[in-house]
């Protein structure tokens, strides 16, 4: 047997691992760059059912859940609210506001970073009660009934009634909660970061089932039908049966090779026999409701935190490309892109013919907040407040969300 010299091994290894090297790097850049990504997919009509489109009300005096509706489709096409707008009250609840509020019945209610739940009135602004919450509101709360329900950061959902404040019940859910409530019928279901989901009687609190999903949720629940849907930490989005919790479909979003599914932090909108949810990998996909099959993939600039809006068969989302895209609901083809000049972390939503979003900026103070032509792109008017999820509105009132201030702005045309 003829052996190979100690010095032609040295070289043939030192060959071998700058070669390895050289293939890493490949890899490393080709991941970097997209090369190892599926990237964009474009959808057709099939499973697309333009019978189950988002619908509004005209002369509402409600914004009952984060989204507007059990659906999340965050628009109300038929509330007509353009500008000109006349300033009619501004309330400065003093902290941090993440979240818009809900409306009922010509009050607003909407829960702070310092801990407090306010309820204002729609008409002046004026503060009608306070409570010290258990912890930090980081979502939106949500009506039901005669009460308003509230999530704390502490891991507790407090119910309150409406009139006065006065605590109904409160749950401690084990750990945080960031989940705005979604409320169907007399059941209230919410997501926890440790990764559950619960399903509990909007009247006594009590807990009628269980679920776990793949990661932390910090995604709102939607309703699909008989399912609730939720994206988690774990790149997947569940479909639970909303009266048992059991499990109807899972999917795993697409991601870059090797870079894994990604995180869903903003909530899934439902219509159109779709699911549209945006992805912290940069993707924007469609499934088909019924199965949970990808209907397509939109791969945008930067991470995508922003909860989509729906309204006439578009979808609005915000990046942190500094861009809102208004996306084709059948294909995902890119209608058009507005150009914010700053980040864009919360959720667009549809007012009669107008798309709101805010950006945040580095500075709060910075921060604006804009609309939008939903058809066009074109900026209509902008406000010089906003930071995460800036418009609801009622009739006759458009509510602006700022960094810590409630404005009340009534059209003057």
């Amino acid at each position: 047997m003829r052996l190979i010299p100690r010095s032609q091994k040295a070289i043939a290894w030192t060959i071998s691992g700058v070669l390895l090297a050289i293939a890493l790097l490949l890899v490393a850049y080709a991941v970097a760059g997209g090369g190892l990504d599926d990237g964009d997919q474009l959808g057709t009509t099939v499973g697309f059912d333009e019978a189950q489109r988002p619908t509004g009300a005209l002369g509402t005096d409600r914004w009952p859940e984060y989204g507007y509706d059990a659906q999340r489709t965050r628009a109300n096409p038929d509330l007509d609210l353009p500008p000109p707008y006349r300033q009619a009250w501004k309330q400065d609840l003093g902290s941090l506001l993440e979240f818009p509020p809900v409306v009922n019945d010509g009050r607003l209610f909407v829960g702070t970073n310092k801990r407090r739940a306010y309820a204002l009135d729609a008409d002046t602004g004026e503060v009608l009660w306070w409570r010290k919450l258990t912890g930090r509101s980081a979502a939106s709360p949500a009506i039901a009934g005669d009460l308003v329900l509230f999530t704390t950061i502490n891991g507790y959902v407090e119910a309150m009634h409406q009139d006065d404040s006065q605590i109904a019940w409160r749950r401690d859910v084990g750990t945080s909660t960031e989940s705005s409530p979604l409320i169907i019928g007399n059941r209230a279901y919410v997501g926890t970061l440790g990764g559950l989901v619960l399903c509990m009687d909007v009247r006594t609190g009590k807990l009628i089932w269980t679920a776990r999903a793949t990661g932390e949720v910090k995604s709102s629940l939607t309703q699909s039908g008989r399912q609730v849907i939720v994206g988690d930490y774990g790149g997947r989005i569940t479909s639970f049966s909303a009266k048992t919790g059991r499990i109807r479909w899972r999917t795993t979003s697409p991601g870059r090779l090797l870079a894994g599914a990604g995180t869903f932090y903003g909530n899934p909108a439902v219509a159109y026999g779709r699911i549209y949810a945006s992805n912290v990998n940069r993707r924007i996909i469609s499934l088909n409701s019924r199965d949970g099959s990808i209907a397509w993939v939109r791969v945008v600039g930067d991470w995508a935190y922003s909860s989509p809006a729906v309204s006439d068969e578009t979808v609005y989302v915000g990046s942190y490309d500094k861009k809102l895209y208004a996306l084709d609901a059948v294909t995902g083809g890119v209608r058009w892109t507005f150009d914010a000049g700053e980040r864009i972390a919360g959720s667009a939503t549809v007012i009669g013919d107008l798309v709101w979003f805010s950006t945040i900026a580095r500075r709060p103070s910075d921060g604006r907040t804009f609309a939008l032509d939903a058809r066009t792109g074109e900026r209509v008017f902008t406000f010089p407040d906003g930071r995460y999820t800036p418009a609801v509105g009622i009739d006759g009132m458009l509510l602006l969300t700022g960094v810590r201030t409630v404005y009340g702005m009534k059209p003057t045309g």
